[in-house]
C-alpha cells in the first residue's frame, strides 16, 4: 500500500498559494493565504525534523478559517 503524501503548489497569486494535496483516496485542493505565518517553511520543517511517533502540525489559512495538517 503507497502511503507517500503530495503537495503540489502552483503559482502565488495576490498572496494566494494553490495547494493540490494527495494523499491514499484523499485529494483536496485550496488557496492558502500568506497571512499570519509561513506554510510552506512549516512543511519544510516538519519534513526534515520529523521523528518517529512524534507529532507536528502545518497550518495552512484560508481566511477566515484554517487547515491543520
Amino acid at each position: 500500500m503507497d502511503n507517500s503524501i503530495s503537495f503540489t503548489f502552483g503559482t502565488p497569486k495576490h498572496g494566494w498559494l494553490p495547494v493540490d494535496f494527495h494523499y491514499k483516496d484523499f485529494h483536496l485542493e485550496f488557496a492558502a493565504s500568506d497571512v499570519l505565518n509561513n506554510p510552506i517553511e512549516e512543511l519544510f520543517n516538519l519534513v526534515t525534523r520529523i521523528k518517529d511517533s512524534e507529532a507536528m502540525r502545518v497550518t495552512w489559512w484560508l481566511e477566515p478559517g484554517g487547515i491543520l495538517f
